[in-house]
């Protein structure tokens, strides 16, 4: 998915979608989705509030021109109306109150990214700091590869326990098999956070940890799921590499890998990519290193290139 005023962002998979639809190999469906109208944020408060509908439009109305009924926009101004006391619950009159004055008064002028930016900063250092690891893998994580993403048991545990406090506080939702951002400004807030270059490190020691958790131990098929995450994370890593040859070669090989299986289902540039990122660990000392597999990186290098 991805926001048609940020198309430029997006080339990548906007690349991928349009190549999709040329080879005429799978249909393809296009999906616009804007903002609820009136009614739709009426019934989505009414149904928070457990008041008729009737009750709730006048609120509705209020939130509906404040948030341009973006379901994530409501949801975090009804927080904020909330904890300002302008949304109380009256055990008098055993139902939910609002004061209009106030919520005409209030302003969502500002960014939701620095709203929740916000959120996130009022946090514990230790939460931020997973909410960004979590926030490398995109919008949601296996729980599975979170675990091989750790350096120990010990990691992973506190992790977990980090992650629980972002589910509470909203940030998070997880569900049997996924910790999952609910809205992509609240992802995009998490990573950046931190420097671009600071980003580019996690990505890498998050890829090198996964492959050494499992494709290095011969617990996991080389060519899997799992080592596709990796392989990924340590791609966006941009210009981040080894020195040791005790890894240099082993990693140029599974992009190797990587990239053939890529040609094999016709995903062209991704191909390119991850052999561009294999030759990046061979360096200029590739052919003395390993010549047949710089040999095989740079002669599919060139046919992903023609392809």
């Amino acid at each position: 998915t991805y926001r048609s005023n940020e198309k430029d962002k997006n080339q990548s998979l906007v690349d991928c979608i349009e190549s999709i639809e040329r080879s005429n190999a799978t249909q393809v469906t296009r999906m616009q989705l804007g903002g609820m109208d009136i009614e739709g944020t009426n019934a989505m408060i009414a149904d928070a509030l457990k008041l008729p509908i009737r009750l709730t439009r006048p609120l509705s109305v209020a939130v509906h021109q404040k948030t341009l009924g973006n379901p994530l926009f409501v949801k975090v101004f009804l927080t904020m109306l909330f904890e300002e006391h302008a949304i109380s619950y009256s055990f008098k009159k055993k139902r939910w109150l609002w004061d209009m004055n106030i919520i005409h008064q209030r302003s969502m002028d500002r960014e939701l990214a620095a709203i929740l930016s916000e959120k996130l900063l009022s946090m514990s250092r230790e939460v931020q700091e997973t909410l960004t690891f979590v926030a490398c893998f995109g919008m949601r994580i296996r729980k599975d590869v979170l675990s091989m993403a750790s350096y120990d048991s010990e990691e992973a545990s506190r992790i977990l326990s980090c992650l629980k406090i972002a589910v509470k506080e909203s940030i998070l939702d997880e569900d049997d098999e996924y910790f999952s951002f609910p809205h992509d400004l609240i992802q995009q807030a998490a990573y950046e956070r931190v420097p671009k270059e600071v980003a580019f490190s996690y990505h890498f020691n998050i890829g090198l940890r996964i492959l050494k958790n499992s494709v290095f131990k011969g617990q996991t098929d080389p060519i899997s799921l799992v080592s596709f995450v990796a392989l990924d994370q340590i791609l966006a890593a941009k210009s981040v590499t080894v020195s040791e040859p005790a890894l240099r070669v082993p990693l140029a090989a599974l992009f190797l890998r990587a990239g053939r299986y890529s040609l094999g289902v016709a995903a062209f540039p991704s191909a390119l990519s991850y052999f561009e990122r294999g030759l990046s660990f061979m360096g200029d000392d590739g052919w003395e290193l390993n010549f047949e597999l710089s040999l095989r990186l740079h002669e599919s290098a060139c046919h992903a290139c023609y392809l």
